[in-house]
């Protein structure tokens, strides 16, 4: 989406970093810890996922020097750090803290923007708060962490997930605001989800999951008639968030290519070539929410937001519907019948799987609420709430009976829900804020005429993106 018009200050080429004497300790520093690291990794052959963890260690660290030597550091960590997408969710060794590399250069990142928002030049960065409703969200997020059930994980989590994901939007927001930085950016994204989705056909065929953080309880699931359905995740573990990130990718760049957005530039065939593996992969993930909401979204965008006329868009709704009315005559056994065996399959458990496990912990989320209904049980407190209030229970919902594994999870499966219990209603009201203020400045930007149609295209893109990640 292009900002350019916003009343937001662009960042200069010339930005201000830490001392060069802070950063040479620190690179040093990384140097010894990789180095003993390593040693230990190869001294006690730990196998493959040592190996693993070294070389992301040795990326980690020879991007952490190159970076030193760019004019501009934090853009720069911050534009490799997207290429680098298939291997961000790795582990920070020794893994018990579940930091990953995305969460620690996101971390470093933040650190240096803000230092450089208090400490640089008047126009270095721009603002840690570009609008009034983050501010004021924030503000009311503090109290969610301060009086939470257990105020400090809630701040762990707080701090390295959710404001990495924050800073990790910032950054692109200041991107934006460059010369072609949403071509830059979409075609580092389309690069990206190239790897990412041959990562998902390699898990798929290999049954290989690429995370190394061993395969999900979600992967492998038996029908009733007994066929074996696997769910391929690749380099994201859980093919659920597979599906999430696939759909919402195949979203906004079909909307962006369906509206000419690179019409004549050459990144278009990179663009198209992300959409084709994303279909492949996407279906490889089997997930049911992502593959229709990806379809659904993306039909109703492309229909809703063209050039025809009011008459052609009625024939058509009128033409879908009757299509749609004389499939529901059909057994939907016929339908599902006509899919690949495993994907059928799954689709088939939809009853079984909502009516029982997730309806369950959907209730189970109100206790957790009813609890702290002012600012919640804090940020990823839903295991730890489990863990606290049945200590007896092993096995949390009959997830892993099956494979008999001791398995906790980690939330109800559900955004909105995970918003209510974690933050009550403080949290709930920052989040109503934060969604309304984007609806307004969408709807203000896609109804005046004077919109320029690159950025009126931008904008539906990215909102029906959105829109499939929220269904």
């Amino acid at each position: 989406m292009s900002f350019r018009s916003a009343n937001f200050p662009v960042a200069n080429a010339d930005s201000s970093s830490l001392p060069v004497v802070v950063l040479v300790g620190a690179a040093l520093v990384a140097m010894a810890v990789f180095a003993g690291l390593a040693a230990a990794a190869l001294g006690s052959m730990a196998g493959h996922r040592a190996i693993y963890y070294v070389a992301v260690l040795v990326v980690f660290v020879i991007g952490g020097l190159v970076t030193l030597t760019r004019k501009e550091p934090l853009r720069f960590a911050f534009l490799a750090l997207i290429v680098l997408f298939p291997i961000a969710s790795a582990e920070i060794p020794p893994g018990r803290f579940e930091l990953t590399v995305f969460h620690a250069v996101m971390s470093a990142l933040a650190i240096g923007l803000i230092w450089k928002t208090l400490y640089g030049p008047s126009a270095a960065a721009g603002p840690l708060f570009p609008t009034r409703a983050l501010l004021l969200a924030f503000l009311l997020v503090i109290p969610c962490i301060v009086f939470s059930r257990y105020p400090l994980w809630s701040l762990k989590v707080f701090t390295f997930k959710n404001l990495s994901v924050y800073f990790f939007l910032l950054f692109a927001l200041y991107e934006l605001q460059r010369e072609k930085g949403f071509e830059r950016l979409v075609l580092l994204l389309s690069i990206a989800s190239i790897f990412l989705a041959m990562g998902v056909c390699i898990d798929y065929f290999l049954h290989m999951n690429l995370s190394l953080q061993g395969s999900n309880v979600n992967q492998s699931t038996f029908s009733d008639s007994g066929l074996a359905i696997y769910r391929a995740g690749g380099f994201f573990q859980d093919p659920q968030k597979a599906g999430a990130y696939l759909a919402c990718m195949i979203t906004f760049l079909v909307l962006l290519s369906a509206r000419g957005r690179f019409r004549g530039l050459a990144m278009r065939h990179v663009v198209g070539a992300a959409i084709a593996f994303g279909l492949v992969a996407l279906l490889m993930t089997i997930s049911r929410s992502a593959i229709l909401a990806c379809l659904g979204v993306t039909a109703f965008a492309l229909l809703a937001f063209n050039g025809w006329n009011a008459v052609v868009k009625l024939v058509i709704l009128g033409a879908v519907a009757a299509i749609a009315l004389a499939m529901a005559m059909v057994p939907l056994e016929m339908w599902v019948g006509m899919l690949p065996a495993t994907i059928a399959e799954r689709f088939q458990l939809v009853g079984q799987d909502l009516g029982i496990r997730i309806t369950v912990m959907w209730f189970d989320t109100w206790d957790m609420f009813a609890d702290h209904p002012l600012t919640g049980i804090g940020f990823g407190s839903f295991a730890p709430y489990l863990m606290e209030t049945r200590p007896t229970v092993f096995n949390y919902y009959g997830i892993g009976v099956a494979e008999g594994i001791t398995y906790i999870p980690n939330d109800p499966e559900s955004g909105y829900l995970k918003i209510l219990y974690e933050t009550g209603i403080l949290g709930s009201a920052a989040a109503l804020i934060v969604v309304g203020d984007v609806l307004r400045r969408a709807v203000m930007m896609l109804a005046d005429r004077n919109t320029n149609p690159d950025t009126r295209t931008e904008l539906i893109a990215a909102s029906a993106a959105l829109a499939t990640f929220g269904t």
